[in-house]
């Protein structure tokens, strides 16, 4: 929490001799997540990320009947004062070399990446940048910014010719997601999606807004599918395929 606000956190740890490495995701109304570089002391992890942005952010927390929390410290930036806040996560298993893949561990990293993707930048046709967050709102809504996307559930159907449980063996994909953003008439506002891709064909097979509280506009189905379309190809070229 910074200022009063929530976000929501996905993070993903590799180690070796006590060295962190990964990725965590920040979303929600803050950001500022980013690759990770660290350490771990028993249960103390000690790590710090830096966003695109060049914010960067120190995190400290214990290991404790399964969840993961503490405290952070974000480098005073542009004049800003110092801020802090409080995180945890619930962990959700891990992967050991040789180890068969578990299914609730892929389907972590796949909310993880694909969450990632969706708020990657995005080029525009004039050549300018904007965030994947403010790609989807403008195909949404009329007036606003979009700051984040949040990747709430995903739900999975393997291949049937497979037993293990890989990003690769991942047939079909369902995931519901939440758009967080700013407007004129309402200051801050939700629109929850739903996407489905088929890995098969290369394809997303449907999306369609599941409620906002903000206006839409009229004709937005269209729109919003080649949007899904684009971050739905991204997210698994980059999961399935290596790239």
């Amino acid at each position: 929490m910074t200022g009063n606000v929530d976000g929501h956190l996905k993070v993903v740890f590799t180690e070796e001799n006590q060295k962190l490495a990964g990725f965590m995701s920040v979303t929600g109304w803050l950001h500022g997540g980013g690759n990770i570089t660290g350490t771990r002391h028993g249960t103390d992890f000690r790590f710090t990320t830096a966003d695109g942005t060049g914010l960067i952010i120190e995190w400290q927390g214990a290991l404790q009947s399964g969840k993961l929390s503490g405290e952070y410290f974000i480098k005073t930036q542009g004049g800003l004062p110092r801020q802090v806040g409080e995180w945890s996560v619930n962990t959700e298993g891990s992967l050991k070399s040789g180890v068969p893949f578990d299914a609730n561990v892929t389907c972590s990293l796949l909310k993880l990446v694909l969450e990632t993707r969706f708020n990657d930048p995005v080029k525009q046709a004039d050549g300018t940048t904007i965030s994947g967050a403010q790609n989807v709102f403008k195909s949404i809504h009329p007036a606003g910014a979009g700051i984040s996307i949040w990747v709430e559930s995903v739900d999975v159907d393997w291949k049937a010719d497979t037993q293990s449980r890989r990003l690769e063996d991942i047939h079909k994909f369902r995931l519901n997601y939440i758009l967080y953003w700013q407007g004129i008439l309402k200051p801050t506002g939700t629109t929850k999606l739903r996407l489905a891709y088929n890995t098969k064909i290369d394809s997303v097979t449907s999306v369609e807004i599941i409620e906002s509280t903000g206006t839409t506009n009229k004709d937005v189905n269209g729109v919003l599918f080649d949007v899904g379309a684009f971050l739905g190809r991204a997210a698994v070229n980059s999961l399935l395929r290596g790239n």
